[in-house]
């Protein structure tokens, strides 16, 4: 008899459960709360900056643009890795750019963006052919960061180097010798993968394909900035997408305290609808609530990255304005 009458506790207490798990999901919408503000925020920017003759006037409005958005970083794109195994010539104008920029903005860093795309059969979409493996390899990567920094006058490199597998020591190797190579003076940043749990993680399926906070604790220990990108989630939904921004930026704080790095949070602003990316749920509103309810008081989060400042719209400005209000 009490066993029967006991039975109720079962759905209460499955009820109790389904409570606290939507209860602790739960992230708000709201991304202009007290506190949430953020000064030192960053911006990909077009090739266009660096591959076409310079137009002083558009230079001055971007100087003035992103110093009103409180920018410290812009990351104009300047070149990749092609197939062939040459860099692309697409940065024939960035000392014309550097020179023309600092007329109009002396305080923002000017970060030259490199493209590495990577071979790594486990990225599906992705196919890249650069192995960072290789002695040679890295010798050009480093030899190209070089010039390119010294010759056109950038404050240093911004390196997106797609797909970085978790665990990856050829690339920390890179990092290596791209610091003693252009010297403690000159910023390195890179572009930063999904953090995911080390529990997570050790699921066979899911093993290193994204980095754990081991990994970005090596990475944090030889860079000066890293700027995650936190898009790409394929959420299907604004709330699930506001909840995976949270827990992205909790774990990344939680892993990187302590480190002397500049964290930046990458929010997408790119209309680009793709199987991973769906521009209605990615939103900048969206990503910035995640990031509101994930920082906390105490945040090693110094700012927001952009990408990409080409597709920044009179909305998102909307937005962004409301949020640094």
């Amino acid at each position: 008899m009490l066993k029967k009458n006991a039975r109720w506790l079962i759905p209460v207490g499955a009820a109790l459960l389904c409570a606290a798990a939507l209860l602790w999901c739960w992230t708000p919408a709201d991304y202009i709360s007290a506190g949430c503000q953020l000064s030192r925020n960053a911006a990909w920017i077009s090739v266009d900056w660096t591959s076409y003759p310079v137009d002083a006037e558009a230079v001055r409005r971007l100087a003035e643009s992103a110093a009103a958005r409180r920018m410290t970083t812009l990351f104009p794109f300047a070149s990749y890795i092609r197939q062939d195994g040459s860099f692309s010539p697409s940065y024939t104008h960035a000392r014309a750019f550097v020179d023309t920029f600092r007329q109009y903005n002396q305080e923002i860093d000017l970060l030259a963006w490199i493209g590495l795309p990577l071979a790594n059969e486990r990225h599906i979409g992705v196919k890249g052919w650069v192995d960072l493996s290789s002695p040679e390899t890295r010798r050009q990567v480093v030899a190209f960061v070089v010039q390119l920094v010294n010759e056109a006058g950038f404050d240093g490199v911004h390196l997106n180097a797609e797909t970085v597998q978790n665990n990856d020591a050829d690339f920390l190797l890179l990092l290596d010798e791209i610091r003693q190579a252009i010297g403690a003076d000159k910023i390195i940043s890179v572009a930063g993968s999904h953090w995911i749990p080390e529990s997570i993680n050790a699921i066979p399926v899911f093993t290193d394909f994204r980095w754990t906070g081991v990994y970005y604790r090596e990475v944090a220990k030889r860079v000066d900035q890293i700027a995650v990108m936190l898009y790409d989630s394929q959420a299907f939904a604004p709330a699930l997408y506001r909840l995976w921004v949270r827990e992205e930026v909790r774990g990344l704080q939680r892993n990187l305290d302590g480190a002397d790095v500049e964290l930046l949070i990458g929010l997408s602003v790119s209309q680009e609808e793709t199987p991973s990316h769906h521009p209605a749920v990615e939103t900048l509103a969206n990503g910035l609530a995640g990031v509101c309810a994930g920082k906390g008081e105490v945040s090693l989060t110094r700012g927001i990255a952009v990408y990409a400042d080409w597709e920044f719209s009179a909305a998102d400005q909307a937005v962004w304005l409301a949020w640094q209000r």
